[in-house]
């Protein structure tokens, strides 16, 4: 079991208003804006074994609704599930260990599509697991948009992280702790090795092992959250992450990590291994993966 602590360089910000004069100006207030629909995601490709699934992140938007719809090209059977960040697997989802916010799960045809309010929870993470229920591999894409009156951001945020001072706490403007729930999960693949950016979507066994192969470069994300469910600050920064594999170095840690609240690892060879986290004390979930031949 190898532990290792991570440290972040991160930019401060400040948010400034401004006042106005108390007597009427006689003028007449302009309309309040109209709720635009706006594309968040274009043509999210995947590839699905049968019974396997993934997922497409949602990243922070603004109060609004939300929908997702996704289309594939046989005949399968495709379901799609949505959740907030904290869900770390498919199989934990189908266990009962994710609360779902709102499912398309019918076998009445394509494309499937859900909607879902982010009125009374902007700014959080919402993940669409998509689950191939049919007999055969199946490929297809999501698209997924807002309908809001409020700015929207189209540019992927890399990390739900606020501004924080260089050197310092990068979680000190978050909500207040302390942390309740901290959860690990597979955030990206690449096939490549990291070099060429040919990134593929996650997927579990049936055994809920999150298979990889060696040479690919993978980045685990962690999440704090308060008994609120909001992003939270924690005091004992940065957590600590752990490797257990028995001394096989399957999963290589990447030198060079930026941000603590991602694990960057090279697959360097077949086996086993579980991967956790901690900070204040919270013990995140084990994320058991393999690498296989491919």
């Amino acid at each position: 079991m190898r532990p290792m602590n991570l440290s972040s360089i991160v930019v401060a910000a400040t948010l400034a208003g401004c006042g106005g004069s108390s007597s009427p100006s006689g003028g007449t207030a302009p309309p309040p804006a109209q709720p635009t629909r706006t594309v968040l995601i274009s043509g999210a490709a995947f590839s699905l074994r049968p019974g396997s699934a993934t997922y497409k992140n949602i990243d922070l938007p603004p109060n609004g609704t939300l929908d997702a719809m996704v289309d594939w090209a046989g005949n399968n059977d495709i379901n799609i599930y949505v959740t907030d960040n904290s869900c770390v697997g498919f199989q934990e989802l189908r266990a009962g260990g994710c609360p779902v916010i709102v499912k398309a799960d019918s076998a009445s045809g394509k494309p499937e599509r859900v909607t879902w309010s982010t009125t009374t929870a902007a700014g959080r993470i919402w993940t669409v697991w998509i689950h191939n229920n049919g007999s055969s591999e199946e490929t297809g894409a999501m698209e997924a948009g807002i309908t809001t009156s409020e700015a929207v951001n189209t540019v992927p945020t890399p990390n739900p992280l606020p501004p924080g001072t260089p050197g310092g706490n990068p979680t000190s403007n978050l909500a207040p702790g302390p942390v309740a729930r901290y959860t690990i999960k597979v955030r990206s693949i690449d096939v490549n090795g990291g070099g060429g950016m040919n990134f593929r979507d996650p997927y579990q066994n049936d055994l809920g092992e999150w298979v990889v192969h060696p040479d690919e470069f993978v980045v685990l994300d962690s999440t704090q959250k308060n008994g609120n469910g909001e992003l939270c600050r924690v005091e004992s920064y940065p957590p600590t992450w752990f490797i257990d594999e028995e001394g096989q170095r399957v999963l290589v840690p990447r030198e060079g990590q930026n941000n603590p609240f991602l694990l960057r690892l090279d697959i360097r060879r077949k086996g086993p291994a579980q991967v956790y986290a901690v900070v204040d004390g919270v013990e995140s979930n084990r994320l058991s993966i393999v690498a296989l031949g491919r």
